[in-house]
């Protein structure tokens, strides 16, 4: 694959012995567009670039990922998927990347949690999996975001990141909220879900960070804070419902608490393919 910011993405068969592409038809033939935004020819500001696709056998789709926009702040990662490794690429609202629609779901965005700068900048990814357990992974660049703490070049190092995927009853993936540490995988039970969240709800606002929210997950299983309605859990998959929204529950660490410590993590889509993410902190 190749292409991006004014050309869209653009697939090409490689020669396995030479690595060089198989003979085009033409010196114009530069492959199959499989994604863009917009009309490539009348929009010069496709502002995307660094495709990753994978396939994943228990879904039967290839799965395309892409970075949007520039990439020192607004930096944010969509996904679409196909039945082909050339397309066309849908998102999840039924619209056809190949053609130009945006992608959606959203899975990273400029956010910050409670306790800490936040993150921007976090796309370009890599996805790749473990094959001994299955677990696939994100791996990205991230970025603080300008002047914090004071330094002006804040925003000029670029950190590595890496996060779980995990992957929606649809068979959609969505990125965990907190950066992998490796912590100890347990069975979380209905009463630890009890007590106080913060929610981010990644929706798309160009180099605009999305700020948490505090949800109350009540034992009488109403929610409470900037939600209202109900939840319930189900132990065996680890999923919560609030509402309608299906959440996919983990084991973290909690990188913004002082000091640190193991907490509870959530991530969800909406219908709209806003990606959902919660932590629990008290």
């Amino acid at each position: 694959m190749f292409g991006s910011w004014h050309s869209g993405i653009s697939a090409v068969q490689l020669d396995p012995e030479t690595g060089k592409t198989f003979e085009l038809d033409d010196l114009g033939d530069y492959g199959v567009r499989i994604a863009g935004r917009g009309d490539v020819h009348s929009n010069r500001w496709q502002a995307l670039e660094a495709p990753e696709i994978i396939y994943n056998e228990n879904t039967g789709y290839y799965y395309l990922f892409l970075a949007y926009d520039e990439l020192s702040i607004a930096y944010n990662t969509r996904v679409a998927r196909s039945k082909n490794i050339t397309g066309p690429y849908y998102g999840i609202d039924g619209g056809n990347v190949t053609d130009g629609a945006e992608a959606w779901p959203i899975l990273t965005h400029p956010y910050r949690f409670n306790g800490h700068y936040g993150w921007v900048g976090i796309s370009h990814c890599s996805v790749f999996q473990d094959t001994e357990t299955g677990q696939w992974y994100y791996s990205s660049q991230g970025r603080l975001p300008p002047d914090a703490g004071g330094i002006n070049a804040s925003n000029a190092v670029m950190m590595g990141h890496i996060r779980e995927i995990y992957w929606t009853e649809s068979g959609w993936p969505v990125v965990a909220p907190e950066r992998y540490a490796g912590t100890p995988d347990i069975t979380i039970t209905k009463e630890d879900i009890v007590g106080t969240w913060e929610e981010i709800t990644l929706r798309y606002e160009y180099q605009t960070m999305q700020t948490s929210y505090t949800v109350v997950f009540n034992e009488d299983q109403t929610v409470g804070g900037v939600l209202n309605g109900t939840w319930s859990f189900d132990v065996d998959s680890q999923t919560l419902t609030v509402n309608d929204t299906e959440l996919i529950i983990d084991t973290a660490w909690d990188w913004e608490a002082s000091p640190r410590r193991t907490t509870i993590t959530y991530a969800g889509l909406t219908d709209s393919g806003r990606s959902v993410w919660g932590k629990k902190v008290k």
